[in-house]
């Protein structure tokens, strides 16, 4: 699940996508009590729409349509990128 697109390109049919992504790096490794923790990291992926395809207008609405692709997120560098938490 997207929380926040940080860049959005489109070249023509191809469309570059960067994101906070929700869930995808493990924070909290399991223990004998509970299960692993995921937590967000930011991301990149692209794909190439249909020509006839039109874009949603809205952010949020991009958000939705982004989110039901199921795109294959790569996980960037994220060791310079403050996600919200605290040390």
């Amino acid at each position: 699940m997207i929380s926040v697109i940080e860049t959005f390109q489109q070249n023509k049919n191809q469309i570059y996508v960067r994101a906070i992504v929700e869930d995808v790096i493990q924070i909290y490794p399991a223990t004998q009590y509970d299960p692993p923790e995921y937590g967000p990291a930011l991301c990149e992926a692209s794909f190439e729409m249909d020509e006839d395809e039109l874009l949603p207008e809205s952010e949020d609405a991009l958000i939705d349509y982004l989110d039901e692709l199921d795109l294959d997120w790569k996980v960037l560098d994220n060791s310079d990128y403050n996600l919200g938490f605290t040390e």
